[in-house]
């Protein structure tokens, strides 16, 4: 027996002694403790670990070791076991089962090392059985060699392990009789620290002189075989990239002979099989030998096909414990993981950070910022690194399939940095091509993932304006990345605001809003603001926190008021969080709001009480008590009427107040004021006191003669309809449709801000002016529309109320069947959410109160 089975056969019965069938890298402890409780000899728990192939094995063994875990399992020594096992050597034994022990126990070491060495856990990655007819036909066939070709990260070394288990290990194998000879970097390592070459090896270990002399010896006696030798070589791609080793393996391929039993797999990156083909195809025998794969792309020089939905949901169905569902996962993140590699990062970043969801967009960002942060800020060599990756991103291209760039045209620098690029290429963060399509074939040098170009790219951006995000900064992104990379400006602005609420500069934030970026742009940084928000927040030393949380934030959350889910969750963690109660009450103040939208008892009844605390600092803070309008809506939820004239006093004095500031420009509008105002007017309107309501508007223009004109803030649109609906009510037919036909412009050529709770209002307004006007089939048809996007939104007073409308279209129009159908649409909406219908969700006009008194009593 050689070295290799001695040492197999003394982990088996180490295993054996310890009371282990099976053994995980947390059992090793527990060995290195009864080894020195038998033996009073400490063999350490990363020995162990080695000594299992948990652990690269840079050295050989110990005798201090070997002797230890001897006598751990009875013998007095390593040289008394290694005696009697020898005795236990069957001399009968053929060549053939020979080879297949020695075989074994190398394949064993380097298949426990490849799922060892998997980022995830191995059962826990997709097995791609779609591949397996292919390999099949490679077996049964008449080829001598294939590759499993792949870029890094593509998962061709899990690939390997799962069809060595499939085709020969496992309990229902096909090929159990075949010999399968698994040799990786572990392997290779060992090879060349003993100083062999792998001819030498193949000696010492198979009792042949080589590849060619064991086919030659099978050939001359066919009865001594038993199967096919399979020959299995993975993980050499850093030898390949040296003249010395790259030889012998090319030597190795041309060493075989024609023959039907031995089959040799090469597990290759691209980049090195990019140097092997030509040796292949200078050879008539070894081009007719090789076997390309039916997934071979000739372009991408790879059969490794990318991971599909079904295999990404299914691997995070077995890290998350649950089933994943394409509903559960951001679409872009789904697609990143298409490449096994990111599912290993967020394997990793999810042990150490378990806040963020898979739904969270964010995730994506902190996948990119995790790797390079490992992979190249905290390696060797990051600062060359750092330096050859941005002089990469700024000279790549857009090519037909990718971005990339002409390696000649960065040659300078890589040889400036020749040993940090071969790091970057062997890491996988930068992958070198063949573009093959052109006259003469060309070197181009691509990044792993467009994400991380992306990622340089914006680093660069922040160096040019010396880490300062500001007007021009975001500017520049505008003039930068026009529409027409729509998906790369996207991500760069993600980057910004990251960057920007990782230093506290929320500030600087108000500039995408106030520049002309899209309105889809907008609500998109508007949402990715929150996420970035609620995360920071969550971490323990992070520069935005509850200690500096300012107005600026508030600001930002009061201007693009969007009622998502989102948003509530948002505004709600951020107001259980905060320190400062200033800050908290304006907050509470958008609960407050959140709440009358969601006509919410409960909701509005807690964040009322959380108010009152404050009400002397209300009174401070704001230019009307924003309470004391609260609680009117808090008696219309639960019925009870709004006595006195307290209100409607403090309101007309406001009004007053407002009417006879000087003008002021449209920069000098506070949130305070925009949260008063906001609550003013939609009171006045529930109390359908629309004179009242009109005189507010015009105070609020005579204060800002321009506030119609205001492009970032929600306000604005808000303000708009709310005085179209107050010409309406007030019959001012022709006014409220020229305010109409107004909005329909600036909302189609997005001139301002909007949101889909703006468009919600909208719809309500349309409705409402096409009812009003006695044009009912517009009116239903707004109504539905605005449905549409209620339901979807879930914005239900808003929803209540175009249920209300198209009752009043449908009663003007004799359709008492369609008047009975919305009416038990209403009743099943009210009862299905568990909610009342409050007055203010009334927009209709006065013909319609009883028909709303009767609707309003019914009880189920």
């Amino acid at each position: 027996m050689n070295a290799n089975e001695l040492l197999i056969e003394l982990r088996k019965f180490v295993l054996i002694k310890s009371g282990l069938r099976n053994i995980d890298p947390g059992h090793c402890k527990i060995i290195s403790e009864y080894v020195f409780q038998e033996t009073k000899n400490y063999v350490s728990e990363t020995t162990v670990k080695r000594f299992f192939g948990f652990a690269n094995t840079l050295h050989k063994f110990s005798l201090f070791t070997l002797n230890s875990l001897s006598q751990y399992i009875g013998y007095t020594d390593w040289d008394s076991f290694c005696k009697d096992r020898e005795n236990h050597t069957s001399s009968a034994q053929s060549i053939w089962q020979d080879l297949r022990m020695k075989t074994h126990a190398i394949t064993d070491i380097s298949l426990i090392a490849k799922k060892n060495n998997s980022g995830i856990p191995f059962n826990s990655t997709a097995n791609r059985s779609f591949f397996y007819p292919d390999f099949d036909y490679f077996l049964k066939n008449n080829y001598q060699f294939t590759t499993i070709s792949a870029q890094h990260g593509h998962g061709k070394s899990i690939l390997l392990a799962h069809m060595v288990e499939h085709f020969f290990y496992s309990e229902f194998a096909p090929y159990k009789n075949d010999i399968v000879l698994l040799i990786n970097s572990t392997s290779i390592n060992t090879i060349i620290q003993n100083g062999l070459t792998l001819k030498d090896w193949f000696a010492k270990e198979f009792k042949f002189g080589s590849l060619s002399e064991l086919i030659s010896y099978f050939k001359k006696q066919p009865d001594k075989r038993e199967g096919r030798f399979i020959i299995i070589i993975d993980g050499i791609d850093e030898y390949l990239s040296k003249p010395d080793y790259f030889k012998t393996f090319t030597d190795l391929l041309y060493s075989i002979e024609e023959n039907s039993f031995v089959k040799i797999v090469l597990g290759l990156r691209t980049n090195s099989w990019i140097n092997l083909q030509p040796v292949i195809s200078s050879s008539a025998f070894l081009t007719k030998a090789w076997y390309t794969s039916v997934f071979y792309d000739s372009d991408l020089l790879s059969n490794v096909p990318l991971l599909n939905k079904e295999e990404v949901l299914s691997t995070l169905s077995l890290i998350e414990g649950k089933t994943i569902g394409q509903a559960d996962i951001n679409p872009d993140l789904l697609d990143q993981f298409k490449t096994p590699f990111w599912l290993q990062v967020y394997y990793k970043l999810k042990y150490e950070n378990n806040f963020l969801e898979l739904i969270n967009p964010l995730l994506r960002y902190e996948l990119i910022n995790y790797f390079l942060e490992k992979r190249v800020f905290l390696a060797k060599k990051s600062t060359e690194k750092i330096f050859l990756l941005k002089k990469i991103s700024e000279s790549i291209t857009e090519g037909a399939k990718s971005l990339r760039v002409a390696k000649e045209k960065i040659l300078s620098y890589i040889n400036c940095y020749p040993d940090a690029y071969e790091e970057l290429i062997y890491s996988g963060i930068i992958i070198e091509e063949k573009r093959l399509t052109t006259s003469i074939p060309t070197e181009v040098v691509r990044f792993l993932n467009n994400d991380i170009y992306t990622y340089f790219i914006f680093i660069q951006l922040t160096e040019k304006f010396d880490y300062k995000p500001s007007r021009e900064f975001f500017a520049h992104i505008l003039s930068s990345y026009p529409q027409q990379k729509a998906h790369l400006r996207d991500h760069i602005l993600n980057w910004a605001i990251r960057f920007c609420i990782n230093r506290n500069e929320i500030a600087e934030l108000k500039n995408i809003f106030k520049l002309p970026f899209s309105n889809q742009e907008k609500n998109n940084a508007f949402d990715f603001i929150c996420y970035v928000s609620r995360y920071e927040l969550s971490k323990p030393s992070a520069k935005f926190n509850r200690q500096n949380i300012g107005k600026d934030f508030i600001d930002i959350m009061a201007m693009g008021r969007t009622m998502s889910k989102l948003y509530k969750e948002t505004i709600k963690y951020v107001s259980d969080n905060v320190l400062n109660e200033d800050i908290q009450a304006m907050l509470h103040i958008i609960e407050c709001n959140i709440a009358l939208i969601d006509v919410d008892k409960v909701g509005l009844t807690s964040t009322m009480h959380l108010l009152k605390r404050n009400y002397k600092r209300l009174n401070e803070l704001f230019p009307i008590n924003p309470y004391d309008l609260l609680l009117f809506f808090y008696n219309n939820l639960i019925n009870k009427p709004n006595e006195g004239r307290s209100l409607d006093d403090k309101i007309v004095k406001l009004c007053h107040q407002i009417d006879r500031s000087p003008s002021l420009k449209n920069e000098e509008f506070t949130t305070e004021e925009l949260l008063c105002y906001r609550l003013v007017l939609i009171t006045l309107f529930a109390q359908k006191n629309y004179a009242e309501c009109h005189r507010f508007i015009m105070a609020i223009l005579n204060k800002y003669p321009n506030i119609f004109f205001i492009r970032y803030s929600v306000f604005s649109p808000f303000l708009l309809i709310h005085l179209g609906q107050t010409y309406l009510k007030l019959n001012y037919f022709k006014k409220a449709q020229r305010i109409m036909q107004f909005l329909e412009k600036i909302i189609d050529r997005e001139y301002i801000y909007y949101t889909n709770f703006i468009l919600a209002g909208f719809s309500v307004f349309k409705a409402n002016f096409y009812n009003a006007t006695q044009h009912y089939d517009q009116a239903i048809l707004n109504a539905e529309q605005g449905i549409a996007i209620t339901s979807k939104h879930d914005f239900k007073m808003f929803e209540i109320s175009l249920m209300l409308i198209k009752i009043d279209t449908l009663k003007h129009t004799d359709s008492s069947e369609q008047v009975s159908t919305i009416i038990k649409d209403l009743l099943n909406f009210l009862n299905q959410h568990k909610i009342s219908m409050p007055e203010y969700s009334n927009l209709n006009g006065g013909e319609f109160e009883n028909t709303f008194k009767v609707l309003k009593s019914f009880k189920r």
